[in-house]
């Protein structure tokens, strides 16, 4: 093919290994042709578990279905090496066919082989026999993991316990299906921003709640802020509908300092999760997608479980969204692994990188979460290391102190 011509109709891009070029059901907006490299490509197969389809090789393209039918991508596109590809945008694609007609050719026999190839995997299907090779055409290498996809009646999404994945299941045991829908005054809240992910660069809409905004209804004693007419809890941990991956809207964009290296890992559990969790629709939002973000952020903070406060703090908001929706076993499983994580936060090495007033919140929480356990002497020890800390915050010295003197109080 001509391959300058090519060049004036699409832009040249590179990926590292491990990076995903396309995801299965996104929106198409684009097809590859390989310059250098090897792209896998993963799909579902008929018994619903992950599939590596094929390895593509210079020359070859892929993503030209959706070009075709507009609709959304049928396998993702993983990059098996360092890739450079010709990404030949939807708008020039006509234009494609009509000065490179040897490419409309390349796609009639592709198509042909692929219909011919899904016929052999249906009579396989049917016969429960070993797929016979198609021999006009390259075989597609395929590694079905045997182990079928696992749907509890309790976990409100198919997660697949699948040796990919390592056994990772992504919802806890005695999850449910809560049901319920954020209501309508949340919409004046939020605010919607176009966003990219820093894992798989896809791009998507989040909302991001507008705190200056809200009217502040109460503190609760485990520093809980209660607002009027909305539930920030909802809206805080962001993720990408395409790769899953989840963190704090404040700090989704923290991926983009790390180096291709860097981020590798994070792309690799993305891999693992890929076709077997299903994210609930944004619109309208339930707190199942809620929960489910959720744990999504504690799989991806896997990678980073030298900053335990991080995680403290989503199983802290987890067991209030629990405490929500009344489901008391989970809430009190929640805030005690909570309570785990806080102390490793306050008496482990990262004790050092603490400010003054984070020691005081940590000392609260902590004091707080001692008397959930029924253990008053240490919780009055952490309200009082609290007052202590005079180089802190004074509302926190005086929040302390208060809390102090109730619960020496009750204990008469």
């Amino acid at each position: 093919m001509n391959l300058e011509k090519l060049k004036q109709l699409g832009t040249v891009k590179r990926f590292a290994k491990g990076e995903f070029i396309c995801y299965e059901g996104a929106v198409g907006t684009e097809m590859f042709i390989i310059l250098s490299g090897q792209v896998a490509v993963y799909g579902n197969s008929f018994k619903g578990v992950q599939e590596k389809f094929a390895v593509l090789g210079t020359g070859e393209f892929f993503g030209e279905m959706s070009m075709l039918d507009n609709q959304p991508r049928s396998a993702s596109g993983v990059a098996e090496s360092e890739v450079i590809v010709l990404s030949i945008p939807k708008e020039n694609f006509q234009r494609l066919i009509r000065e490179v007609p040897e490419m409309a050719f390349a796609i009639m026999t592709t198509l042909s082989r692929r219909i011919r190839q899904l016929e052999a995997r249906l009579l396989e299907e049917y016969n429960e026999g070993p797929v016979k090779e198609v021999k006009d055409g390259p075989s597609v290498e395929t590694t079905t993991v045997e182990e079928p996809a696992i749907k509890s009646p309790d976990t409100p999404f198919p997660v697949s316990h699948t040796q990919p994945l390592s056994n990772v299941s992504i919802l806890p045991e005695g999850h449910k299906i809560y049901g319920i829908l954020a209501p309508e005054t949340h919409k004046n809240y939020y605010f919607e921003k176009a966003v990219s992910c820093p894992v798989c660069r896809g791009e998507f809409v989040a909302k991001n709640p507008r705190m200056t905004k809200l009217r502040l209804d109460r503190r609760e004693n485990d520093l809980r802020e209660v607002y009027v007419d909305f539930e920030p809890l909802w809206y805080n941990i962001r993720t990408c509908p395409y790769c899953l991956y989840s963190e704090n809207y404040n700090d989704f964009d923290k991926l983009k300092r790390l180096t291709p290296e860097g981020l590798r890992p994070y792309q690799e559990k993305a891999l693992k999760l890929h076709g077997k969790v299903s994210l609930p629709p944004a619109d309208p939002l339930s707190i199942d997608r809620v929960f489910l973000s959720y744990y999504l952020a504690l799989y991806y903070t896997e990678e980073e479980q030298d900053n335990p406060l991080n995680i403290a703090k989503l199983y802290m908001a987890l067991s209030w969204l629990y405490q929500d929706v009344g489901d008391e076993e989970l809430y009190r499983r929640s805030w005690n692994q909570a309570f785990d994580y806080y102390y490793a936060a306050y008496y482990g090495s990262s004790k050092t990188k603490l400010k003054p007033e984070h020691e005081q919140q940590l000392c609260l929480i902590l004091g707080e979460l001692y008397l959930r356990k029924g253990e008053v002497d240490e919780a009055l020890k952490h309200f009082y290391a609290a007052i202590r800390r005079l180089d802190g915050t004074a509302y926190y010295n005086n929040l302390a102190r208060d809390r102090y003197m109730e619960v020496k109080e009750q204990r008469k």
